[in-house]
């Protein structure tokens, strides 16, 4: 059994000094307000090359403030990749707009403009172009079709964050970027999010919108970064070997769930009755930020690294897909690999086994799930398995690059393909 140095599905990645930050806000009661705020959105605006950027309390608030900055009309379509996280398209619909689904590439999981254009009518209203797993969807010609046709882009970049496409940053090409800064993301904040928009209009709605929105209280706040902040400590991969490991190895012999998160119809009941709205970036996730931004593009090096010894480690292996960056510049904020549904689960156990705890996705097939059944849904019945193929592995680089050619072998002696 594997103690020291076991592998976790998500490694939170803090920035040096996050808890002098958190300390020295609640000492000096700058939790919920402070400087902090406002020379994050210049600091993360000069990092996009955007005039404008505004915070919210979460990545899903983000994206209702960015919603609600549109001002679409109530009832218009935005289309969205039929494989996504589903709460985005359910917050859209809780605010009064119907959701569209496209078809999604088999090999990235994002949306490509052959995929969008069909289902683009007099009704649509926007598109969201999503950046999935971290690797960059073919935004320039998406953004050249919503321009054709005259509705709006919205970006989502939870996964994105720092992704560059020929120099230019995801998020700044269409009329909103949106991006989450939660604990699992590459830039988490203690929670948070923010849109970034070059359009003057937009920014003074957003605007007035966030300065009628409350911040959270300041012990929630507070109380949600401690555990952020204790989930960073038992992440540590020679703390998570003797803690959190031992519980899922347990459950493992005990035929028990591995701690999985709650998905798809499970997961939209949970953010239907949490009443979602609007708030804003607190203080205290500002200044975490302005640290993070001092450490994000190396960050993502090094898990770009760590990914391409995986797949070099991996080569050709009968019946697992390792990500391609056919588009850009893959930041692997999470490293999907498919596998055939049928044996999934066994990789995974056998991963565990050997020390390396994997996660099954939280994105779903949309077009099954109970609130979308009856808005228009993908055409291509293939996806509706997209979900029970997807295995995600951690390439942070925490993990050392000879624990990444280690999990390489691991995973061609399951197969029974012999090493490289």
């Amino acid at each position: 059994m594997a103690l020291f140095g076991s592998i976790p599905r998500r490694c939170v990645n803090l920035p040096p000094g996050s808890l002098r930050t958190l300390i020295s806000c609640v000492i000096g009661s700058k939790v919920q307000e402070g400087p902090a705020i406002e020379e994050f959105y210049r600091r993360f605006g000069q990092w996009l090359a955007v005039p404008h950027v505004f915070g919210a309390s979460s990545g899903r608030t983000a994206f209702q403030l960015a919603l609600e900055s549109l001002n679409l009309e109530k009832g218009a379509e935005i289309i969205f990749p039929v494989f996504t996280f589903p709460v985005i398209p359910m917050a859209a619909k809780l605010l009064g707009y119907k959701p569209v689904f496209c078809d999604v590439d088999p090999r990235t999981y994002n949306s490509g403009p052959q995929h969008i254009e069909p289902k683009v009518t007099e009704k649509t209203g926007a598109i969201l172009a999503t950046h999935l797993f971290g690797q960059p969807c073919p935004i320039r010609p998406i953004a050249e079709l919503a321009r054709q046709r005259n509705v709006r882009l919205l970006e989502d970049c939870a996964h994105a964050c720092g992704v560059r496409i020929e120099g230019q940053q995801a998020g700044t090409f269409g009329d909103i970027g949106i991006f989450s800064f939660a604990e699992g993301k590459n830039m988490p904040c203690f929670g948070g999010g923010a849109i970034a928009t070059s359009d003057e209009e937009i920014a003074g709605r957003a605007a007035k919108i966030l300065s009628e929105s409350p911040v959270a209280e300041k012990d929630a706040i507070t109380k949600k970064a401690l555990s952020i902040w204790v989930m960073w400590l038992l992440t540590r991969p020679w703390i998570f070997g003797l803690t959190a490991y031992q519980a899922l190895r347990l459950k493992l012999l005990l035929g028990q769930p591995l701690m999985d998160s709650a998905v798809g119809d499970d997961l939209l009941e949970e953010f239907k009755n949490s009443n979602p709205r609007i708030s804003r970036m607190s203080n205290l996730q500002a200044a975490t930020g302005l640290l993070q931004l001092n450490h994000i593009d190396a960050f993502n090096e090094g898990a770009r690294q760590n990914a391409r010894i995986l797949t070099e480690s991996l080569g050709e292996v009968p019946g697992i897909t390792a990500p391609d960056a056919l588009e850009g510049d893959h930041i692997y904020v999470y490293y999907p690999l498919t596998v055939d549904p049928t044996r999934r689960d066994d990789l995974r156990h056998h991963l565990l086994k050997n020390g390396f705890d994997t996660k099954t996705t939280d994105m779903s097939d949309c077009s099954v799930l109970g609130p979308f059944k009856e808005t228009d849904a993908s055409d291509d019945q293939s996806n509706t398995t997209k979900e029970a193929s997807i295995l995600e592995i951690c390439v942070y680089p925490v993990i050392s690059q000879e624990k990444m050619r280690r999990l390489g072998g691991d995973i061609r002696a399951w197969a029974g393909v012999a090493k490289l």
